[in-house]
């Protein structure tokens, strides 16, 4: 299609002047007639006429010959517009061009057929699509080399997009897109069992969330899987969820293996409580001893004579020794058996004032030369929480409390508890070696330890710190190297 101008030739050429873009006009022979201000200020020469009559390839281009494609030679043939991608050197850097060439009659005859030839830089908007291309590229090649699962969810919970790392997670191998793209995973009853679906539901609402050692059930039905999955709403311009993207990855392995450590930081406290408790055990045990020898001795002279009111009371206050005295050994084992069981986590009513003066009997601070300063208010309210954790908390401290002391000439370990604004606090002090400032606000973190190797795994104070967070408490510590450590712990009272 060839453009008839409806106005003045030269009013067009001064139209033309003012586009943002280089413009030519150029014959059959590919001979400049004309060019705008654009053109010229990007030639050598700033007088146009220097250029009338010399090709635009040569000039505008510099090119020894005519493109392979021209496109001014294409729009001749066909009458149509042409369009073709130019990428020349210009300044020393390579740019990038959009040529467009229209035919155009200026008169009636074939001579006065011309061509239209406009050259936009498109260089910028190259660069911008290479670096989107690489970005994409760069995206792409993360996503599909992460050791993590990453996928995408429709607004219908329907898989749209899946990476290799899930293929590993699934099971399904080579498979996984072939069996999850179009699968609704919020249907999927395992999805349903384990709870994940209403955290799926949220996030497609518009609700991020992440969800650590989350319990796991997999297509198969398979539980014992705990993974970290956290949930990206993806919304468009308008401010709507568009899909769901979520990142998994397996952590079953770290979860048994620090469940296996917790067990053996309690194994780790119990045994070097076994020497104390043995002590503790040897005491009744001795006096049980001695007094089952008394009674049957009594019960010997009972053949013989006439039994008396008063021999008579007395083997009953051996006996009641007896009873009473296996009881504290019932108990010490009990206790002992309580702080290594796996048990769930119940919250419940706690006497703080029994449970510290029971824990403080299992340590024998007399062996030890250890002096106990005890101040345990005895009509301390309960607190809310689980007994076994209470229990292993706070005899972490006190055992801390006494390798720290450990080799002191005068060891003094203080124990205090008292009422304040409905909680329930407990200060545990020493005199021992203290800790340096720069360590103090690292003994909380999982295996840290200022003790020599062989003595814990560093796991005691990380789970106090977890268990009393998890009942709504805290622990605090004040140290001063070599003048001994203070630990303040605050539990909420027991309000049914």
């Amino acid at each position: 299609m060839k453009i008839d101008l409806p106005i003045d030739f030269d009013t067009a050429l001064s139209i033309l002047d003012f586009l943002p873009m280089g413009v030519c006009i150029i014959n059959r022979e590919r001979r400049i007639q004309w060019a705008n201000k654009r053109i010229v200020n990007r030639l050598r020469n700033k007088d146009i006429s220097f250029y009338k009559n010399k090709h635009c390839f040569r000039e505008i281009f510099r090119w020894g010959r005519p493109c392979s494609d021209c496109p001014a030679m294409k729009a001749l043939k066909s009458g149509r517009v042409e369009h073709m991608e130019i990428k020349n050197r210009y300044k020393g850097e390579w740019r990038h061009y959009f040529v467009t060439a229209t035919p155009l009659r200026k008169g009636q005859g074939d001579e006065d057929f011309l061509i239209i030839e406009t050259v936009q830089d498109i260089t910028y908007q190259k660069k911008a699509e290479e670096e989107l291309r690489r970005l994409s590229d760069f995206n792409a090649a993360i996503i599909d080399n992460a050791p993590a699962a990453i996928f995408t969810l429709d607004r219908k919970g329907k898989f749209i997009s899946v990476n290799p790392a899930l293929a590993l997670l699934s099971g399904l191998g080579p498979v996984v897109e072939e069996k999850l793209i179009g699968f609704n995973w919020l249907q999927n009853p395992y999805t349903v069992q384990c709870g994940l679906a209403e955290h799926i539901k949220k996030g497609l609402a518009g609700e991020p969330f992440e969800l650590l050692d989350f319990p796991f059930i997999t297509y198969r039905g398979d539980s014992g899987q705990y993974v970290n999955l956290r949930g990206v709403p993806l919304k468009g311009k308008d401010g709507k969820v568009e899909c769901l993207l979520c990142i998994i990855e397996d952590n079953t392995e770290k979860v048994k293996a620090r469940i296996q450590s917790i067990q053996d930081a309690k194994m780790s406290v119990i045994g070097r409580l076994m020497t104390g408790v043995a002590h503790e055990l040897n005491n009744p045990l001795a006096t049980i001893a001695a007094n089952s020898e008394l009674a049957c001795e009594m019960f010997q002279t009972f053949k013989s004579a006439n039994v008396s009111e008063d021999e008579m009371s007395e083997l009953r206050e051996y006996l009641e020794i007896v009873q009473e005295q296996a009881f504290r050994c019932k108990n010490i084992i009990k206790d002992m058996i309580d702080l290594t069981r796996k048990k769930g986590f119940e919250i419940q009513d706690i006497d703080m004032s029994g449970c510290l003066n029971e824990l403080i009997t299992l340590i024998n601070f007399r062996k030890k030369k250890i002096r106990l300063n005890q101040d345990i208010a005895g009509s301390l309210p309960h607190v809310k929480g689980d007994l076994n954790a209470v229990k292993q908390s706070f005899m972490n401290i006190i055992q801390n409390a006494v390798d720290a002391v450990e080799g002191r000439e005068v060891g003094v370990i203080g124990v205090k508890a008292y009422a304040c604004d409905n909680r329930v606090m407990v200060e545990i002090k020493d005199n021992g070696v203290g800790i340096h400032d720069e360590l103090v606000d690292k003994i909380f973190e999982p295996f840290f330890s200022t003790k020599d190797t062989g003595k814990g795994v560093g796991l005691g104070l990380t789970l106090c710190y977890e268990f009393l967070n998890r009942m709504g408490g805290n622990i605090e510590v004040e140290s001063t190297l070599g003048r001994g450590s203070l630990f303040r712990v605050t539990l909420p009272v027991y309000t049914v």
